[in-house]
């Protein structure tokens, strides 16, 4: 009977994990960037530095990779390929600073978009030299280095239900980025 009641939780246990690994990664809106790193400085040093965030968004068919000191527009062809989704606003692309568990630094990839604001009419977010973005139009600010979780709420928003950042998986090789969410 012992036996059988810690089997139980095991089990448990797992398909709880199982729940929590599903939900990590927004498939609300569709998600597909491949880059080469080296085709950006900007990018280049975000992916190099912990605590140094991009964003990437769409310009009809241009490509704009930006840090807080400026950026770049780059051609669908200089970069080889027409075929990107950027979610609801466009991504938010670095390398956290706070350690993961294998005490590793890890890449990260979240949506440019407030997911609090109207997802009928996107805000973008302003990536801060902080290691967080903010929203314009409600004022709520992200911690980038934390999974996109929430750091300050303006108190004019009483008490309507807040989200943190939509969160999409990402690999780094060294060279390149692949940021999907399929």
């Amino acid at each position: 009977m012992r036996k059988l009641l810690c089997l139980s939780l095991i089990i448990c246990m797992f398909m709880a994990c199982d729940k929590d690994l599903s939900t990590t990664y927004s498939t609300k809106y569709p998600v597909r960037f491949y880059f080469d790193v080296i085709n950006s400085t900007e990018l280049y040093n975000a992916m190099g530095n912990p605590g140094q965030f991009v964003s990437i968004r769409s310009l009809g068919n241009k490509v704009r990779i930006e840090n807080v000191l400026g950026g770049h527009d780059y051609s669908l062809s200089q970069i080889g390929s027409s075929e990107f989704e950027y979610g609801l606003g466009g991504l938010i692309v670095g390398v956290s600073s706070t350690p993961s568990m294998n005490n590793t630094f890890d890449p990260v990839a979240y949506d440019l978009a407030c997911p609090n604001c109207s997802s009928a009419s996107p805000k973008r977010l302003t990536v801060m030299d902080n290691g967080t973005a903010k929203c314009k139009n409600c004022g709520i600010v992200y911690d980038l280095n934390n999974w996109g979780w929430i750091v300050e709420t303006p108190s004019d928003l009483g008490d309507k239900e807040l989200h943190g950042l939509y969160r999409y998986r990402i690999l780094f090789n060294g060279t390149s980025i692949n940021v999907n969410n399929r």
